[in-house]
Protein backbone atom coordinates (compact mmCIF):
# COMPACT_ATOMS: atom_id res chain seq x y z
CA UNK A 1 0.00 0.00 0.00
CA UNK A 2 1.59 3.63 -0.56
CA UNK A 3 2.15 5.96 1.59
CA UNK A 4 0.56 9.26 1.20
CA UNK A 5 2.93 11.72 2.70
CA UNK A 6 6.65 11.68 1.18
CA UNK A 7 8.94 10.62 3.78
CA UNK A 8 12.57 12.24 3.54
CA UNK A 9 15.31 9.69 2.75
CA UNK A 10 19.01 9.06 1.79
CA UNK A 11 19.13 7.16 -0.94
CA UNK A 12 22.73 4.60 -0.81
CA UNK A 13 23.12 2.21 -4.45
CA UNK A 14 25.96 0.24 -4.29
CA UNK A 15 26.83 -1.97 -7.23
CA UNK A 16 29.91 -4.39 -7.48
CA UNK A 17 32.38 -2.80 -10.18
CA UNK A 18 33.52 -5.51 -12.87
CA UNK A 19 31.61 -8.64 -11.88
CA UNK A 20 31.14 -9.22 -15.33
CA UNK A 21 34.57 -10.40 -15.28
CA UNK A 22 34.70 -12.54 -12.43
CA UNK A 23 31.93 -14.87 -14.54
CA UNK A 24 34.46 -14.86 -17.36
CA UNK A 25 37.59 -15.56 -15.45
CA UNK A 26 36.82 -17.85 -12.28
CA UNK A 27 33.54 -19.19 -13.95
CA UNK A 28 29.67 -19.21 -12.96
CA UNK A 29 29.79 -21.20 -8.99
CA UNK A 30 33.22 -19.06 -7.70
CA UNK A 31 31.64 -16.08 -9.00
CA UNK A 32 28.39 -16.08 -7.61
CA UNK A 33 29.84 -17.37 -4.08
CA UNK A 34 32.18 -14.09 -4.06
CA UNK A 35 29.15 -12.07 -5.62
CA UNK A 36 27.34 -13.37 -2.56
CA UNK A 37 29.82 -12.94 -0.06
CA UNK A 38 30.58 -9.33 -1.32
CA UNK A 39 26.49 -8.90 -0.83
CA UNK A 40 26.13 -10.18 2.41
CA UNK A 41 28.29 -7.37 3.78
CA UNK A 42 27.26 -4.91 1.90
CA UNK A 43 23.82 -5.70 3.68
CA UNK A 44 24.96 -5.90 7.12
CA UNK A 45 26.66 -2.56 6.99
CA UNK A 46 23.48 -1.11 5.94
CA UNK A 47 21.74 -2.53 8.97
CA UNK A 48 24.49 -1.78 11.41
CA UNK A 49 24.68 1.62 9.98
CA UNK A 50 20.68 1.91 11.14
CA UNK A 51 19.55 1.59 7.07
CA UNK A 52 17.05 -0.64 5.53
CA UNK A 53 17.78 -3.07 2.87
CA UNK A 54 15.12 -1.92 -0.01
CA UNK A 55 16.08 -4.62 -2.81
CA UNK A 56 18.81 -6.71 -4.57
CA UNK A 57 19.19 -5.98 -8.22
CA UNK A 58 21.74 -8.74 -9.84
CA UNK A 59 24.77 -7.74 -8.38
CA UNK A 60 23.71 -4.12 -7.35
CA UNK A 61 22.10 -3.27 -3.51
CA UNK A 62 19.51 -0.38 -2.88
CA UNK A 63 19.14 0.93 1.04
CA UNK A 64 17.45 3.83 2.50
CA UNK A 65 18.46 5.75 5.24
CA UNK A 66 16.94 8.38 7.38
CA UNK A 67 20.02 10.40 7.87
CA UNK A 68 22.95 10.84 5.29
CA UNK A 69 25.49 10.75 7.65
CA UNK A 70 24.08 7.43 8.62
CA UNK A 71 24.19 6.46 5.30
CA UNK A 72 27.52 7.95 4.33
CA UNK A 73 29.32 6.02 7.20
CA UNK A 74 27.39 2.43 5.51
CA UNK A 75 29.18 3.77 2.48
CA UNK A 76 32.69 4.07 3.88
CA UNK A 77 32.33 1.23 5.86
CA UNK A 78 31.28 -0.68 2.63
CA UNK A 79 34.12 0.08 0.61
CA UNK A 80 36.16 -0.65 3.73
CA UNK A 81 35.34 -3.88 4.53
CA UNK A 82 35.84 -5.34 0.39
CA UNK A 83 39.17 -4.05 0.55
CA UNK A 84 40.21 -5.65 4.05
CA UNK A 85 38.58 -8.93 3.04
CA UNK A 86 41.73 -10.90 1.73
CA UNK A 87 38.94 -12.96 -0.31
CA UNK A 88 37.38 -10.25 -2.59
CA UNK A 89 40.37 -7.89 -2.64
CA UNK A 90 42.46 -10.93 -3.64
CA UNK A 91 40.06 -10.55 -7.08
CA UNK A 92 39.79 -7.32 -7.23
CA UNK A 93 36.25 -6.84 -6.28
CA UNK A 94 35.46 -2.62 -6.07
CA UNK A 95 32.55 -0.98 -5.49
CA UNK A 96 30.79 2.01 -6.99
CA UNK A 97 28.23 3.90 -4.45
CA UNK A 98 26.14 6.29 -5.11
CA UNK A 99 24.03 8.52 -2.85
CA UNK A 100 20.84 11.08 -2.84
CA UNK A 101 18.85 12.57 0.22
CA UNK A 102 15.30 13.14 -0.44
CA UNK A 103 11.39 12.97 -0.51
CA UNK A 104 10.75 9.32 -1.92
CA UNK A 105 7.61 7.70 -1.92
CA UNK A 106 7.32 4.45 0.08
CA UNK A 107 4.83 1.11 -1.40
CA UNK A 108 4.84 -2.20 0.30
CA UNK A 109 8.11 -2.94 0.36
CA UNK A 110 9.85 -0.45 -2.13
CA UNK A 111 10.75 3.22 -2.28
CA UNK A 112 9.54 5.77 -5.86
CA UNK A 113 10.49 8.92 -6.63
CA UNK A 114 12.56 11.77 -8.36
CA UNK A 115 15.19 11.06 -4.96
CA UNK A 116 15.82 6.99 -6.40
CA UNK A 117 16.00 8.49 -9.87
CA UNK A 118 18.95 11.10 -9.08
CA UNK A 119 20.60 8.27 -6.72
CA UNK A 120 20.96 5.93 -9.84
CA UNK A 121 22.30 8.71 -11.35
CA UNK A 122 25.00 9.18 -8.59
CA UNK A 123 25.92 5.44 -8.93
CA UNK A 124 26.57 5.67 -12.69
CA UNK A 125 28.40 8.81 -12.08
CA UNK A 126 30.86 6.76 -9.93
CA UNK A 127 34.20 4.65 -10.45
CA UNK A 128 35.22 1.65 -9.17
CA UNK A 129 35.94 2.39 -5.43
CA UNK A 130 34.50 5.74 -5.56
CA UNK A 131 31.67 7.19 -3.42
CA UNK A 132 29.61 10.10 -5.60
CA UNK A 133 27.05 12.26 -3.50
CA UNK A 134 24.66 15.10 -4.77
CA UNK A 135 25.10 18.55 -3.60
CA UNK A 136 21.99 18.36 -1.61
CA UNK A 137 23.36 15.75 0.38
CA UNK A 138 26.66 17.10 1.16
CA UNK A 139 24.92 20.02 2.45
CA UNK A 140 23.26 18.05 4.64
CA UNK A 141 26.10 16.17 6.58
CA UNK A 142 28.40 16.81 9.08
CA UNK A 143 31.51 18.89 9.70
CA UNK A 144 33.29 15.73 9.77
CA UNK A 145 32.07 13.70 6.91
CA UNK A 146 32.14 17.22 4.97
CA UNK A 147 35.83 17.57 5.39
CA UNK A 148 36.31 14.16 3.25
CA UNK A 149 34.20 15.89 -0.12
CA UNK A 150 35.28 17.44 -2.96
CA UNK A 151 33.40 18.81 -5.39
CA UNK A 152 34.37 16.88 -9.00
CA UNK A 153 31.42 16.99 -11.63
CA UNK A 154 28.31 18.44 -12.84
CA UNK A 155 24.96 16.79 -13.99
CA UNK A 156 21.59 17.51 -15.45
CA UNK A 157 19.11 15.90 -14.14
CA UNK A 158 15.61 16.26 -16.09
CA UNK A 159 13.07 17.94 -14.39
CA UNK A 160 15.79 19.98 -12.90
CA UNK A 161 16.43 23.56 -14.66
CA UNK A 162 20.32 23.84 -13.30
CA UNK A 163 22.63 21.42 -13.10
CA UNK A 164 23.63 19.38 -9.72
CA UNK A 165 26.90 19.55 -8.10
CA UNK A 166 28.48 16.35 -7.52
CA UNK A 167 31.15 15.25 -5.34
CA UNK A 168 33.49 12.51 -4.32
CA UNK A 169 33.74 11.03 -0.78
CA UNK A 170 37.52 10.16 0.04
CA UNK A 171 37.25 6.92 2.40
CA UNK A 172 40.27 4.67 4.02
CA UNK A 173 43.88 6.15 3.68
CA UNK A 174 42.77 9.40 1.99
CA UNK A 175 44.22 8.47 -1.31
CA UNK A 176 44.28 11.40 -3.46
CA UNK A 177 40.86 11.79 -5.13
CA UNK A 178 39.93 11.01 -9.18
CA UNK A 179 38.58 13.49 -10.83
CA UNK A 180 35.62 12.57 -13.25
CA UNK A 181 35.67 13.94 -16.51
CA UNK A 182 33.27 14.18 -19.08
CA UNK A 183 34.05 13.23 -22.77
CA UNK A 184 35.09 16.82 -23.72
CA UNK A 185 37.60 17.00 -20.85
CA UNK A 186 39.66 14.10 -22.10
CA UNK A 187 42.95 14.93 -23.52
CA UNK A 188 45.09 11.90 -25.17
CA UNK A 189 44.36 8.26 -24.78
CA UNK A 190 42.80 6.12 -27.50
CA UNK A 191 39.22 6.06 -26.56
CA UNK A 192 36.77 7.05 -29.02
CA UNK A 193 33.41 8.39 -28.27
CA UNK A 194 30.45 6.44 -27.82
CA UNK A 195 26.91 6.77 -27.67
CA UNK A 196 23.76 5.17 -27.38
CA UNK A 197 20.94 6.38 -29.66
CA UNK A 198 17.02 5.81 -27.91
CA UNK A 199 13.92 6.25 -29.35
CA UNK A 200 10.44 6.11 -28.12
CA UNK A 201 7.21 6.78 -30.16
CA UNK A 202 8.27 10.40 -31.27
CA UNK A 203 11.10 11.16 -28.45
CA UNK A 204 14.89 10.35 -29.37
CA UNK A 205 17.39 10.19 -26.38
CA UNK A 206 21.32 9.98 -26.22
CA UNK A 207 23.98 8.50 -23.27
CA UNK A 208 27.12 9.27 -23.91
CA UNK A 209 30.18 10.23 -21.71
CA UNK A 210 28.05 13.47 -21.21
CA UNK A 211 24.93 11.67 -20.46
CA UNK A 212 25.89 8.30 -18.76
CA UNK A 213 22.45 6.93 -17.30
CA UNK A 214 19.20 6.57 -18.46
CA UNK A 215 15.62 5.84 -16.48
CA UNK A 216 12.72 4.10 -17.87
CA UNK A 217 9.50 3.85 -16.01
CA UNK A 218 5.92 5.03 -15.67
CA UNK A 219 6.91 7.72 -12.92
CA UNK A 220 6.89 11.53 -14.91
CA UNK A 221 10.34 11.94 -13.43
CA UNK A 222 12.14 9.01 -15.72
CA UNK A 223 14.14 10.52 -18.47
CA UNK A 224 11.89 8.29 -20.77
CA UNK A 225 7.73 7.70 -19.33
CA UNK A 226 5.64 5.15 -20.17
CA UNK A 227 2.60 5.38 -18.78
CA UNK A 228 1.18 1.74 -18.48
CA UNK A 229 0.10 -0.39 -15.98
CA UNK A 230 2.61 -3.44 -16.88
CA UNK A 231 5.02 -1.04 -16.71
CA UNK A 232 6.82 -0.62 -12.89
CA UNK A 233 7.57 3.08 -11.76
CA UNK A 234 11.22 2.68 -11.52
CA UNK A 235 11.28 0.21 -14.20
CA UNK A 236 14.74 0.18 -15.51
CA UNK A 237 17.39 2.38 -16.49
CA UNK A 238 20.93 2.12 -19.21
CA UNK A 239 24.49 2.94 -17.82
CA UNK A 240 27.52 3.99 -19.63
CA UNK A 241 30.56 1.84 -17.92
CA UNK A 242 33.55 2.27 -19.29
CA UNK A 243 32.91 1.00 -22.82
CA UNK A 244 29.61 -0.87 -22.24
CA UNK A 245 26.33 0.05 -22.07
CA UNK A 246 24.22 -1.78 -19.31
CA UNK A 247 20.65 -2.48 -19.28
CA UNK A 248 19.33 -2.98 -15.12
CA UNK A 249 15.82 -3.96 -14.53
CA UNK A 250 14.18 -2.91 -11.04
CA UNK A 251 11.18 -3.96 -12.77
CA UNK A 252 8.22 -6.50 -11.00
CA UNK A 253 7.18 -7.63 -15.02
CA UNK A 254 10.71 -7.68 -16.27
CA UNK A 255 12.40 -5.82 -19.14
CA UNK A 256 13.04 -7.74 -22.51
CA UNK A 257 15.70 -7.68 -24.89
CA UNK A 258 15.07 -8.20 -28.36
CA UNK A 259 17.03 -8.94 -31.37
CA UNK A 260 16.38 -9.96 -34.98
CA UNK A 261 18.74 -12.65 -34.60
CA UNK A 262 17.77 -14.53 -31.77
CA UNK A 263 14.40 -15.23 -29.28
CA UNK A 264 13.83 -11.80 -26.81
CA UNK A 265 15.99 -12.46 -23.76
CA UNK A 266 13.78 -11.52 -20.42
CA UNK A 267 15.88 -9.47 -17.56
CA UNK A 268 14.02 -9.37 -14.35
CA UNK A 269 16.21 -7.71 -10.77
CA UNK A 270 19.12 -8.10 -12.73
CA UNK A 271 21.88 -6.53 -15.39
CA UNK A 272 23.30 -7.61 -18.84
CA UNK A 273 25.59 -5.34 -21.59
CA UNK A 274 23.08 -4.26 -24.46
CA UNK A 275 24.22 -5.33 -27.86
CA UNK A 276 24.98 -2.72 -30.35
CA UNK A 277 21.33 -2.62 -31.88
CA UNK A 278 17.79 -3.77 -30.79
CA UNK A 279 14.77 -3.19 -29.12
CA UNK A 280 13.75 -3.00 -25.69
CA UNK A 281 10.08 -4.18 -23.94
CA UNK A 282 8.93 -3.30 -20.85
CA UNK A 283 6.94 -5.19 -19.10
CA UNK A 284 5.63 -7.36 -21.61
CA UNK A 285 7.64 -8.67 -24.89
CA UNK A 286 5.97 -7.01 -27.63
CA UNK A 287 5.74 -6.07 -31.67
CA UNK A 288 7.99 -3.62 -32.33
CA UNK A 289 5.37 -0.76 -32.78
CA UNK A 290 4.16 -1.22 -28.96
CA UNK A 291 3.92 1.80 -26.68
CA UNK A 292 6.27 -0.74 -24.71
CA UNK A 293 8.95 -0.78 -26.78
CA UNK A 294 11.93 1.30 -27.18
CA UNK A 295 14.39 0.57 -30.03
CA UNK A 296 18.31 1.21 -29.24
CA UNK A 297 21.30 1.76 -31.50
CA UNK A 298 24.80 2.16 -30.61
CA UNK A 299 27.11 4.89 -32.47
Amino acid sequence: MAQSNPKMQTILFADIAGSTRLYEQLGDAPARMLIARCMERLMTRTQAKQGKVIKTIGDEVMCTFNLPDHAVSAAVAMQEDITADTLLSAQHMQLRIGLHHGPVIQEDADVYGDAVNIAARMVAHAKAGQIIISDITMGMLGRKHQSNARLVDHARIKGKQNPIDIYELSWGQLEELTMITTVGNHTGGSTSPTAMHLRYMDSAKVIDREHPALTMGRDPSNDIVLNDPRVSRLHARIELRKDKFVLVDQSTNGTFIVRQDRPAALLRWDEIPLPNQGMIALGENTASDSILTIQFRRS
